[in-house]
């Protein structure tokens, strides 16, 4: 009986087992049927036909991956995004749809503002292989652009020419399209506005997503705005659960802001495995500047020059700190060094520029390797080698070694980069090293007065639909006294059409009397400005004021296109032209900006002459706009550069000395000037702006002769050695060490470029570290200008600002004149969009000029603006601090006292000037000096340096008044214009 049981329940077991076989066989032919018809639906776009049986299946078989993928591709037809994304995460990474799977999840990701899902699902195509690993890749480093991560965009790309390699799929085209992305990351001008509105939708779509608000922080950090980056990344998660995306941006944040506790919270969160040691020593080097400790910083840019030889930054920094030792020789072989390499990345750029990466590899390939641009190099040498794979110069190339890549960081499992940092995070005692806390400056207020006061002008660019060059680099402006009543007076150029016509007149010039009330009178008619020539001239340019002759009366130097033009100013505000008899008649070609300076001693003033570039402006070079549907200025670079002009002053005549007196010109396309002794040596020396090659700077040797110097001082491009867009050019003592700093507006991307005088004629490029990169890089200067705003002693900064090409939406064309303030501690912080309506008003800015129009010891502002009326910024700061005007009267040295160095002591500090020639661009602002003194009533002593060499001292001068100090003498005068007592 037993034996029987056993066997029926055997028979049952068996039956059941059979039953439940034939049960999972008729589900799996119910299911296959049911995918097969959803396949065919989805293949005719029947969506939602297919989505009802999909998930059917999938409620049966949730990790079979097909269904979850066509799912996907159903949601995605229906607009269904949400399901869409989640029926592609759950196809299994088993699938062999994985990776297409995520391909599209990543795609409608993106399209919805999603990145960090885009993120997510990109990165494991990409490690999923296969054919959309490679489209994945494309996707993937367009996101990280957009995200500001050029780092890992670098990276992505170096990826993708290998995988492209390896699987034979590397074209020619290939090998360009990838090897541009990879020059541009730092070569190139990102339009930031469209990248930001486009991130900004993002945000209004995924609201939640840390990737969008990390791409926005890192935009906003490149533009300046570090409040707004660091609310955004405070945003982005809790500090515990923050990704290393996350804290990467948090780092750089800390960095451009020098909050050391916020780096070290970052450097804690980050692992040390991504970084290499150059990264390390970089960092060393910050932490240690950071704590103004120069020795530990020199030996991080020691150790990280000696591995990369041919970082620039490394190398401006490391010959700044060595010179400031006192190892001038070793500081000199740096600075050579880093002007070897200045030059060799000023032509690897120009071969960029022109298109040679198909044409001229090789030659590219050189530079790349000197400059030490590893992957670039690799790239190059291949393109070379499929271009001329028989030239010996290629064969030689090829068969050397490839070139080693940075090494990585010798760290254990779980390291951080804090755990390697961690002697650099701390002071002797443990702590952070404290940084004394400086008030905080008073914002100046100023109102744009040009109507109230009666400045009523519009520049006029003869603005044509092809965009020649004369018409985008044109509009100068100039403060001057013309009748000696201690007011300021305005001469604003014009334009008109261009090329000028053949009967047009220079009578568009206007001259602005100021009334001594507050408000102007245009005064053009009667002043002798708008007489005909017997030469038809137009098209004004730029101004220089000095009086050349020594009569005491402040004369106008012109240049026009393919002109000059010299007013004798009569001392009644009337003006006669001598451009003939002082010898600078004939076709002068296209001068821009202008300075007046005793160059040789001799007590009177010489002109330079700037020059710009050859243009034919009756068949003019047409450049078309990427789309063809129109034009865009050209670039200055393709067109023959134009030599400088520098002449002597012989009793009134000007004779060219040019060939003579300095270094042939061969490509300098001058366009801002400023003369003042800037080695100290007692000779006024000349600095150029130059737009797209080296500045000059032409340092006086005595004898009316020059040598350029300016590689060697280090004020021939940036400290990342790029030969920039110079435009406009001002000195002043930013850092109160006594020595003349320069500064250079440059084009769109550059930034203004701050270069530090070290001393004995040397400069460092400080722009990053005063906090000017990063606000001065999203727009394209022009006229500028350092001035006390708010009379606190310290210099503040102005530059006028607009695009050349209207090339929106992708860059702004107008653009807002900047203001930013100094402080205590040389650093300066922008305040445009508090200190005025005015200041927020996109212009086409051009000139710009400085001066106190209403003598009432605050500095107003004048800007040219193309587009627009002539912009006064009328200062109206209501508690500034008080002032001191000075005028200076030099005799037997020049009587406009160019080259002179004033340095007033006031309530135990030291504020220098220097009175220079020329300045800005292409205008010329108020001669007389002014000084910010904050609390002091008084000065407790000037001294003046006159170009003579004569030293003048005047003790307890009494504050917000001005004085006519004159050279040999100790009694200091009343200056026109000024009340004992203005307050």
């Amino acid at each position: 009986m037993p034996r029987r049981l056993g066997v029926a329940a055997f028979v049952l077991l068996i039956g059941l087992v059979l039953a439940k076989t034939g049960a999972w066989a008729v589900d799996s032919w119910r299911i296959r049927t049911v995918l097969d018809r959803a396949r065919q639906s989805v293949a005719h776009g029947q969506f939602r036909e297919a989505q009802a049986d999909l998930e059917w299946i999938q409620g049966r078989r949730p990790r079979d991956g097909e269904p979850a993928y066509l799912l996907g591709v159903c949601a995605a037809g229906l607009g269904q995004t949400d399901k869409a994304l989640e029926a592609w995460a759950l196809v299994p990474d088993r699938s062999p749809l994985k990776g297409t799977a995520a391909l599209r999840r990543g795609r409608v990701a993106i399209d919805c503002g999603r990145f960090l899902v885009a993120e997510e699902a990109l990165t494991s195509a990409i490690r999923h292989g296969g054919e959309q690993a490679i489209e994945a890749r494309s996707l993937l480093l367009r996101l990280l652009w957009r995200e500001a991560r050029f780092g890992e965009v670098a990276n992505l790309i170096e990826d993708q020419w290998r995988e492209l390699a390896r699987t034979g799929q590397l074209s020619t085209a290939a090998a360009i399209d990838l090897l541009s992305g990879h020059l541009a990351l730092d070569l190139e001008t990102f339009p930031i506005d469209e990248v930001v509105r486009e991130l900004q939708v993002a945000a209004i779509e995924a609201p939640g997503d840390d990737r969008v608000r990390v791409g926005l922080a890192r935009w906003a950090l490149r533009a300046g705005r570090h409040d707004e980056a660091g609310t955004l990344l405070s945003d982005c998660g809790s500090p515990e659960h923050a990704d290393p995306v996350i804290w990467h941006a948090r780092l750089d944040w800390a960095r451009a802001t020098g909050r050391v506790n916020e780096a070290r919270q970052a450097l804690a969160h980050l692992p040390a495995s991504p970084f290499t040691k150059t990264d390390l020593l970089t960092l060393r080097a910050w932490l240690a500047a950071q704590g103004n400790d120069n020795t530990a910083e020199r030996a991080a840019l020691d150790e990280l020059v000696a591995l990369d030889p041919s970082d620039l930054t490394a190398l401006e920094r490391l010959a700044e700190l060595v010179h400031q030792a006192g190892d001038l020789e070793r500081a000199a072989r740096l600075r050579t060094t880093k002007t070897r390499l200045d030059s060799a990345k000023f032509r690897y750029q120009t071969h960029l520029k022109n298109g040679d990466l198909a044409t001229r590899p090789l030659e590219m390939y050189q530079l790349a390797d000197e400059l030490g641009r590893r992957f670039e190099r690799m790239a190059l040498l291949t393109l070379a080698g499929r271009k001329a794979p028989a030239d010996p110069a290629v064969r030689k190339a090829l068969a050397l070694p490839a070139s080693p890549g940075p090494p990585p960081l010798a760290s254990r499992p779980g390291q951080t980069l804090a755990d390697l940092l961690a002697a650099n995070l701390v002071t002797k005692k443990g702590e952070e090293r404290p940084k004394p806390p400086g008030p905080t400056p008073l914002v100046p207020r100023f109102i744009d007065a040009a109507e109230s006061v009666s400045l009523r002008f519009a520049f006029d660019n003869g603005a044509t639909s092809i965009c020649q060059l004369p018409e985008v680099m044109s509009g100068g402006v100039g403060l001057l006294d013309v009748n000696g009543d201690g007011y300021l007076d305005v001469l604003a150029l014009q334009g008109g059409s261009f090329p000028p016509r053949s009967n047009q007149r220079h009578g568009g010039d206007r001259l602005f009397l100021n009334r001594s009330n507050g408000t102007f009178e245009d005064i053009t008619d009667r002043s002798g400005l708008s007489v005909p020539s017997e030469k038809p001239q137009g098209y004004s340019h730029g101004v220089a004021v000095g009086d050349y002759d020594g009569d005491g009366h402040a004369d106008l130097f012109i240049t026009r296109w393919r002109g000059y033009a010299l007013y004798r100013n009569r001392g009644d505000g009337r003006f006669d032209d001598v451009t003939e008899q002082a010898g600078l008649g004939g076709d002068r070609d296209w001068p821009t900006s202008a300075a007046f300076a005793d160059l040789d001693g001799d007590g009177d003033l010489d002109l330079y002459v700037c020059h710009y570039l050859k243009w034919d402006a009756e068949h003019p070079r047409l450049c078309p706009n990427a789309a063809g549907t129109g034009y865009l200025s050209c670039d200055p670079r393709h067109f023959k550069a134009l030599p400088d002009h520098l002449f002597r002053n012989d009793n009134g005549r000007f004779v060219d000395v040019t060939q003579e007196a300095v270094p042939a010109d061969i490509d300098g396309r001058g366009l801002g000037v400023v003369v003042a002794d800037l080695d100290g040596d007692g000779r006024v020396d000349l600095f150029v702006a130059n737009d797209g090659t080296a500045n000059y700077l032409l340092r006086n040797l005595g004898g009316f002769r020059f040598e350029e110097v300016a590689l060697t001082a280090g004020v021939a491009c940036n400290a990342g050695g790029s030969f920039q867009a110079g435009m406009g050019t001002a000195v002043g003592d930013l850092d109160g060490d006594g020595n003349p700093d320069l500064f250079v507006t440059n084009f769109y991307g550059e930034s203004t470029t701050y270069f530090s005088n070290l001393g004995q004629g040397l400069f460092a490029d400080r722009t990053a570290a005063i906090g000017l990169a990063a606000p001065s890089r999203s727009v394209l200067g022009f006229g500028v200008a350092l001035f006390d705003a708010n009379n606190d002693g310290f210099p503040d900064l102005v530059t006028a600002n607009g695009h050349v090409n209207d090339s929106r939406p992708a860059f702004p064309f107008a653009m807002p004149t900047q203001l930013l303030l100094g402080d205590r501690s040389g650093r300066l912080t922008e305040v445009t969009g508090t200190a005025g309506a005015g200041w927020s008003v996109p212009r086409i800015g051009r000139g710009l000029a400085t001066g106190d129009l209403d003598n009432d010891g605050r500095i107003d502002v004048v800007v040219i603006d193309q587009a627009g009326p002539l912009a006064v910024f009328q200062n109206r700061t209501e508690k500034a601090g008080h002032f001191l005007t000075l005028g200076l009267s030099g005799a037997p040295s020049n009587g406009d006292s160019v080259g002179a160095v004033v340095t007033v002591k006031a309530g135990g500090r030291a504020h220098h000037a220097w009175r220079v020639g020329g300045g800005s661009y292409l205008s010329a602002s108020d001669s007389r000096l002014h000084f910010g003194l904050n609390a002091s009533t008084h000065a407790d002593e000037v001294v003046v340096r006159w170009p003579s060499g004569r030293l003048d001292r005047h003790q307890n001068l009494t504050a917000d008044s001005g004085y006519l100090l004159r050279e040999g003498s100790l009694s200091p005068q009343p200056l026109p214009g000024f009340s004992p007592a203005v307050r």
